[in-house]
């Protein structure tokens, strides 16, 4: 029978897992609706050191320390934007014009295979027997209303796009605004915040935030660490195969490994395809290897990375990983470490009991 003390011991975290992931759902379900909200948040917390030295040292006005540290923290972010995509703009027209550089002899030699799969075709087209078509008119008509219905439905997408243009713009000038006003009312937010709480509630709380940020950053870190390694791994092997630009794809290829499932596959494949095309049938397979090669280092690596640095199991970080993969959702990713990581803040703050007791209900041992 399950010890009733047990459950009891127990009972506060499975309250927590509940509101937890009760939170999180709503969390996530919410956010396309809040996000220049949480976003405006974020970025007026990141300002706060900005504005304190505005207010302090060369005494700002609120709202005027307010207005000058959200103008710098967006015209920081948004010339990063902008140098990014300048960047990537010049090294677009750098291969445009190596494209265009091309001589028709290499051009034929890079369309050669395209070529003679049209040839194929129209081969096979020429020899299709007249009576087949009648037989499997009613299949052709199927498969080319499903083409039609894949077409419209990318025109579609297309379109939803342009039209969401002014969302998205409307979206900034909200997130600005809302980082202006969370900025200039950021020490009313916190005195009511820890007024709900007692003079130790406010003291655990302010311990909670420190913790939870500390480990927060070290979990964006480690990613960003393993992006690193994938871009300096790409790096060795681009050069060693002689692809071109080599820094510039392997970048491209870090930013990649965030996408789940493929991560940078997205490169290495469509890669893999274009040298295969022309021919090169040795560094095709080469960039197949290398891929599967890189994938399997982070699968390697990520668990222990991720743990390591939050303090939790690596089990946890596997298994968040691979309920990710399955699921093909993102958010499973940020759930499982984020639940770890609040688990381990509440439990060594003594706030929490833990989920197995080592010395038993009766004896009083030590907790896991």
């Amino acid at each position: 029978m399950f010890d009733k003390r047990q459950f009891i011991r127990i009972l506060p975290l499975i309250v927590f897992f509940v509101c937890y992931s009760a939170g999180f759902v709503l969390f996530a379900v919410t956010l396309k609706y809040t996000f220049p909200f949480l976003a405006g948040f974020l970025l007026a917390l990141l300002a706060q050191p900005l504005i304190e030295w505005l207010r302090d040292r060369l005494h700002f006005h609120p709202a005027a320390a307010a207005a000058a540290a959200t103008l710098l923290v967006y015209a920081v972010l948004f010339g990063l934007l902008f140098l990014i995509g300048l960047f990537l703009i010049r090294e677009i027209s750098n291969l445009i014009a190596y494209i265009s550089s091309l001589s028709p002899s290499d051009m034929g030699i890079l369309t050669l295979p395209f070529d003679n799969l049209m040839k194929q075709v129209g081969d096979y087209i020429n020899h299709i027997d007249a009576g087949f078509i009648q037989q499997n008119q009613e299949k052709m008509l199927n498969l080319a209303q499903t083409g039609l219905s894949l077409a419209t439905k990318a025109l579609s997408t297309t379109l939803g796009f342009l039209t969401s243009l002014p969302a998205i713009f409307t979206m900034f000038i909200v997130m600005i605004f809302s980082t202006y006003f969370f900025s200039k009312d950021m020490r009313k937010i916190k005195d009511c915040l820890l007024g709900l709480f007692t003079a130790g509630g406010a003291d655990d709380l302010r311990s909670y935030s420190r913790n939870g940020r500390s480990l927060s950053g070290k979990y964006i870190g480690s990613y960003l660490l393993i992006y690193f390694i994938t871009f300096l791994e790409t790096l060795i092997v681009f050069i060693a195969l002689g692809i071109p630009y080599p820094l510039v794809v392997s970048i491209v290829t870090g930013v990649a490994d965030i996408l789940p499932v493929l991560g940078p596959g997205t490169i290495y494949i469509p890669l893999a395809l274009i040298y295969l095309c022309t021919g090169n049938i040795f560094t095709a397979g080469m960039l197949l290897v290398s891929w599967m090669i890189i994938t399997a280092i982070r699968q390697i690596i990520e668990p222990k990375i991720v743990s390591s640095s939050i303090d939790i199991h690596p089990l946890s970080m596997l298994a968040a990983i691979y309920f990710a993969l399955i699921a093909k959702n993102f958010w499973i990713l940020i759930y499982i470490p984020l639940l770890m990581i609040l688990y381990t803040t509440l439990t060594k703050s003594g706030k929490l009991p833990t989920l197995f007791d080592r010395g038993g209900p009766a004896s009083g041992g030590k907790t896991l």
